[in-house]
């Protein structure tokens, strides 16, 4: 997809993984319209940008990225609805804008679970468990047999642990085994930097020759799809997950 010229709406934009996200569509020639809960930073930012990519009208959403999230198991009823109920919400109002048998023109929906969303964590049951319900309304929406006629594709963006404020201010917001967390966040190519997903964010965004919905980040140029379904192997034992 020639990112030129197309509109941007992304959430959680003011810092880390949004505002990487947000600058590297910018320098591709996108219009990006980002929202934050940290309105200040959320306006330091908007100046920042403008000075360095300038200002344009915003017309019509041609892509919707829910990438906004927080991590703190000791709030996870807030969790869920920043992770969980935000992320359908705006999913569903971008579907209603952009499908093509209702009057709009298509586009792109691509919702931020992180690679959580395809496997456990003890660290964090309630954040991991905000992913997998990301990654199963996601992949349910890329399933509907009417997207083709909707014009609407669905992708699924995981990206490894990145070294962000989120993950810095983790302290005191699990139930337990911050240590094992730390040391596990702290070995050796276990984080990516901010620009490292922010590179594989435009190449899932630009290459939309794949009808495959789950992207997984991964370090050393092994990213790609993968397909997180059950399968039913002879016919008798129970199925399996695979990828």
């Amino acid at each position: 997809m020639d990112l030129s010229g197309k509109g941007v709406f992304l959430t959680g934009g003011a810092r880390g993984i949004g505002r990487g996200l947000t600058e590297a569509l910018l320098s591709k020639g996108a219009k990006v319209m980002f929202c934050d809960m940290r309105v200040e930073t959320g306006k330091a930012t908007e100046a920042e940008l403008q000075k360095t990519f300038g200002a344009d009208k915003f017309g019509a959403v041609d892509i919707c990225v829910n990438n906004a999230g927080i991590m703190d198991e000791s709030r996870w009823e807030k969790m869920t609805e920043v992770n969980v109920v935000a992320p359908i919400r705006v999913s569903q109002l971008a579907l209603d804008h952009m499908r093509r048998d209702r009057g709009g023109r298509g586009g792109l929906i691509i919702n931020t679970v992180s690679e959580l969303g395809l496997s456990s964590m003890h660290f964090c049951p309630a954040y991991t468990a905000s992913k997998h319900a990301i990654l199963g309304f996601t992949t349910s929406w890329a399933k509907n047999p009417t997207m083709k006629d909707m014009g609407v594709k669905w992708r699924c963006f995981c990206p490894k642990l990145t070294d962000t404020n989120l993950v810095n201010e983790i302290k005191d917001r699990m139930l337990e085994d911050l240590d094992g967390f730390l040391t596990m966040s702290s070995a050796k190519d276990a984080r990516m930097s901010v620009d490292e997903t922010a590179q594989e964010f435009l190449k899932l965004v630009q290459d939309q020759g794949s009808d495959d919905v789950i992207y997984l980040v991964r370090k050393n140029g092994a990213s790609g799809y993968v397909r997180r379904q059950l399968v039913d192997t002879d016919g008798v034992s129970n199925a399996v997950t695979v990828d």
